[in-house]
C-alpha cells in the first residue's frame, strides 16, 4: 500500500499514461525519434514538420483567418484541418510535454459534423466554423478533467467527487466558442496554482520553450473561469484572454465572442460590444506599410522598465529597434511613466496571499502533493491577514487605480505632431 506522501505520484503517473494512451498509434513516435528530440534545441519548423504531410504543414502554417476562409471556400474540410492540428499537438506533447487533456476523437467527430452541415446546407455553422482551438487546463470541457495544475483535482470537479459535477460542466467560454463553430481538441499545461511565470506542476512536470529548450516557455496567472476563488480575485478580477499567431486572429476571436453578448450570462463581463468603428478609425491612421497617412499619427507608449523587472539586453535592444522604426514611419512615441509598479505589485501580491495560502494548501492536501519548489516560499502557510488589513489594502489599491487613471488621461494632452 502506498503511503500518503507517495500516492500523489502514482495518481500523476496514471494521468500521464492515460493522456499518452489517447494518442492514435499511427501518431506515436518511436524511441529513436524521442531521443533525437531530447537533444534538439529548436523543436519548431523543420523538426516537427518532418512528421507531417505536405498538406498538414500547409494547414498548420496558416493563421486563423486563412483557415476559416479556406474552410468556407471549400479548399479544406473541417476534418482535414482538425486532423492536422490534432496530429501536430500529439507530436508536440511527445517531444515537449505540453498537454494535460487530449480529446482528438471528440474533435474529429465534431469536425465531421461541421462538414456534414456545410454539405447539406451550403452554409457554415458560425464565424469560427472548423477553427481548431486549444484551451488552458483551467476551463471545463464536459467529459474531461480540469486540474488547474493540482493532482488532487484529477478525476474530480475542482476537488469534489460530486457525480452531478464531475465531467458534467462546460465553462461559459467553451459554450460560446462551440456555438460559433470552433473545434476544441486539447487542453494545455499550466503552472500549479497558475501563479507562476513558468509552466511547472506535479502532474506532468515542466514544459519548455519549443523554440529554445534551454529556456522556459513562460507561465500565466490566467483567467479564473473556475468557481474556486483565489483571495484577491474578487477585488482585482482576472479575465479570459486569447493567444494567436496574428493580430487578425485576435480580432476574429474577440469580435466573434463579444457578438454572443457574454454579459447576458456572466455578470462579471462588462457590457461593451466590439466597436469596429474604433478599429477602422485607428487603422486609417497608418498605411499598409505602417507609415503615417498624415491624418493623425499613431501615438504609442514605450515602457523601458517597470522598476521591478528590467528587460534583458536583447529585449531592450529589440524595443529600441521598434521605437526607431515607429518614429521613422512618422508616428509619435512617448515614454510611459505611470505610478510606481512596485506599489501595484505589493498590493496585488498581498491580496493573493491574504488568506495565508490556506486555500492553495487545501487543494494540495487533496492529494498530499507538495508545492513546487518555485512557489514554496511565496505560498508558505501562514495566518490570514485581518479584515482591517484587507480593508486598508483595498483603499490603497483604489487610490493607486485613481492615480493610474489620472496619469493615463494626462497623456491625451500631449501633442501628436
Amino acid at each position: 500500500m502506498l503511503v500518503k506522501d507517495e500516492s500523489w505520484k502514482a495518481k500523476a503517473a496514471a494521468k500521464r499514461l492515460s493522456t499518452i494512451a489517447k494518442i492514435p498509434k499511427e501518431w506515436l513516435l518511436d524511441k529513436e525519434d524521442l531521443a533525437k528530440a531530447s537533444k534538439q534545441r529548436d523543436l519548431t519548423g523543420p523538426f516537427i514538420e518532418q512528421y507531417l504531410s505536405a498538406e498538414e504543414v500547409e494547414i498548420v502554417r496558416q493563421n486563423s483567418v486563412s483557415i476559416v476562409n479556406n474552410i468556407r471556400g471549400g479548399k479544406y474540410s473541417a476534418l482535414e484541418v482538425a486532423r492536422a492540428f490534432c496530429k501536430t499537438a500529439a507530436i508536440s506533447h511527445q517531444i515537449n510535454n505540453c498537454l494535460h487533456e487530449i480529446f482528438f476523437d471528440q474533435a474529429l467527430k465534431r469536425a465531421q459534423e461541421l462538414d456534414d452541415h456545410f454539405v447539406a446546407t451550403g452554409a457554415t455553422s458560425g464565424p469560427l466554423h472548423g477553427l481548431p482551438i486549444s484551451l488552458k487546463d483551467q476551463f471545463h470541457v464536459r467529459g474531461h478533467d480540469t486540474t488547474m495544475g493540482y493532482v488532487g483535482w484529477i478525476n474530480t470537479y475542482e476537488g469534489s467527487d460530486d457525480p452531478r459535477l464531475v465531467h458534467k460542466v462546460n465553462s461559459q467560454i467553451v459554450l460560446e466558442l462551440v456555438s460559433l463553430g470552433a473545434v476544441l481538441y486539447c487542453k494545455t499545461s499550466l503552472p500549479q496554482t497558475l501563479l507562476l511565470g513558468e509552466t511547472v506542476n506535479n502532474i506532468i512536470g515542466t514544459s519548455l520553450n519549443p523554440i529554445n529548450r534551454n529556456l522556459s516557455c513562460g507561465g500565466s496567472s490566467g483567467a479564473y473561469e473556475l468557481r474556486i476563488e483565489i483571495p484577491g480575485e474578487t477585488t482585482y478580477a482576472s479575465s479570459v484572454g486569447f493567444l494567436g499567431t496574428s493580430l487578425d486572429a485576435l480580432h476574429l476571436l474577440m469580435s466573434t465572442v463579444l457578438s454572443t453578448q457574454p454579459w447576458l450570462r456572466d455578470p462579471y463581463v462588462v457590457n461593451i460590444p466590439w466597436r469596429q468603428h474604433i478599429t477602422d478609425a485607428t487603422l486609417l491612421r497608418a498605411a499598409s506599410d505602417g507609415s503615417s497617412t498624415g491624418v493623425k499619427p499613431l501615438k504609442l507608449g514605450i515602457y523601458w522598465t517597470d522598476g521591478v523587472v528590467t528587460p534583458h539586453p536583447p529585449i531592450a535592444r529589440g524595443l529600441h529597434m521598434v521605437v526607431d522604426a515607429v518614429k521613422k514611419a512618422g508616428h509619435k512615441v512617448v515614454e510611459w511613466r505611470p505610478p510606481s509598479q512596485t506599489t501595484a505589485k505589493r498590493v496585488h501580491l498581498a491580496f493573493l496571499k491574504a488568506d495565508g495560502a490556506h486555500d492553495i494548501h487545501r487543494q494540495l492536501d487533496l492529494s498530499g502533493e507538495p508545492l513546487i519548489p518555485q512557489l514554496q516560499k511565496t505560498f508558505e502557510l501562514k495566518d490570514p491577514i485581518s479584515l482591517l488589513e484587507y480593508q486598508a489594502l483595498t483603499i490603497e489599491g483604489k487610490a493607486y487605480e485613481a492615480a493610474y487613471s489620472d496619469y493615463w488621461n494626462t497623456t491625451a494632452e500631449e501633442c501628436c505632431n
